[in-house]
């Protein structure tokens, strides 16, 4: 089946099991958008890559899976295709990482914003976040955590880390970092700073959970 079948038939399923949310509106625009982002439609997709629900109190992101990374390691899990990491994650985002941020405060998480950039050894603070992923065919929501293998087999803690400053200076796109991040809008709190750099911990996409490389599969952050 060819990517846009696969973003079609994932854009239908996506709309039926959002049918009766009484909230899904668009995030506030950094004034940064390369992709449009969120509308009333009610079906995340490439041309509508974030959706909120304010009632739910969800963002869900459109990517797609990023196969290089089944086999070689990285320190991203999802990144703004357009950002200076865009090609550097196991799955590969359409919405930027500014609009994500602004969402993620829409729904009522708080950031922790306690990294600096030369932080070491330090754990990402802010409100906690359930991330899950499904994509069609899954037929059902899947934790985020399963589909990395973490190679010190730790639990994932996913938390707003906030830095939006660094966000927009550094431009990377990174959305969700399996460490802690001082530039990540999310990552992970069980991992400190630098985890990946220093070689304690290496992160790839587990291709026994997730899908065929170009595969379109929708994550959601659930505000704990």
């Amino acid at each position: 089946m060819s990517k846009v079948l696969l973003s079609a038939a994932l854009t239908v399923a996506i709309a039926v099991s959002l049918t009766g949310c009484s909230s899904n509106e668009p995030a506030k625009s950094s004034g940064t958008t390369s992709a449009p982002v969120a509308s009333s439609e009610k079906a995340v997709s490439q041309t509508n890559p974030i959706i909120i629900d304010k009632v739910a109190k969800t963002v869900k992101v459109y990517t797609e899976v990023n196969g290089k990374y089944f086999v070689e390691p990285t320190r991203h899990g999802v990144v703004f295709k357009d950002g200076s990491n865009g090609s550097k994650s196991v799955l590969k985002a359409w919405g930027n990482q500014n609009d994500f941020y602004n969402a993620l405060t829409t729904i009522g998480a708080k950031p922790g914003n306690n990294l600096k950039l030369d932080s070491v050894g330090v754990a990402v603070e802010g409100d906690p976040l359930d991330v899950s992923i499904t994509w069609d065919g899954a037929g059902k929501e899947l934790p985020f955590g399963d589909a990395i293998l973490d190679s010190t087999k730790k639990n994932f803690d996913f938390r707003f880390g906030g830095n939006q400053e660094n966000a927009k200076a550094k431009n990377t796109g990174c959305i969700l970092c399996l460490d802690s991040c001082p530039v990540g809008i999310t990552s992970n709190a069980a991992h400190p700073t630098k985890d990946f750099d220093n070689k304690i911990a290496e992160f790839k996409g587990n291709n026994k959970v997730l899908p065929a490389d170009g595969t379109p599969v929708v994550v959601t952050f659930k505000l704990k």
